[in-house]
């Protein structure tokens, strides 16, 4: 990783963790928990980022479980989204 990659990194770090904490204001109790779930996920990932950057990866984290786990965010991310439309009302509930 590069110097501007990891600046990169640690600025959608801090960018998420201003608008996580902003949502656990205001955002509905079903939101919450998608986003929690989304939350936790992004932290594993980078914390498999960090390790991998330092050199200290735990057994079986490589570039290629980071790359797929980051993936596999995205789902989480498309309930959430489409938890939020529903309370909204903007798409019916299934």
């Amino acid at each position: 990783m590069g110097d501007s990659d990891i600046e990169a990194l640690e600025a959608a770090k801090d960018a998420h963790r201003g608008r996580y904490s902003e949502a656990q204001m205001i955002a509905p109790d079903e939101v919450l928990k998608q986003a929690s779930v989304v939350n936790q996920a992004l932290n594993k990932v980078y914390g498999q980022v960090k390790r991998l950057e330092r050199g200290a990866p735990e057994p079986g984290e490589t570039m290629e479980t980071a790359a797929r786990a980051q993936y596999e965010v995205w789902d989480n991310l498309r309930a959430m989204r489409t938890t939020m439309r529903q309370e909204l009302v903007v798409t019916p509930e299934e």
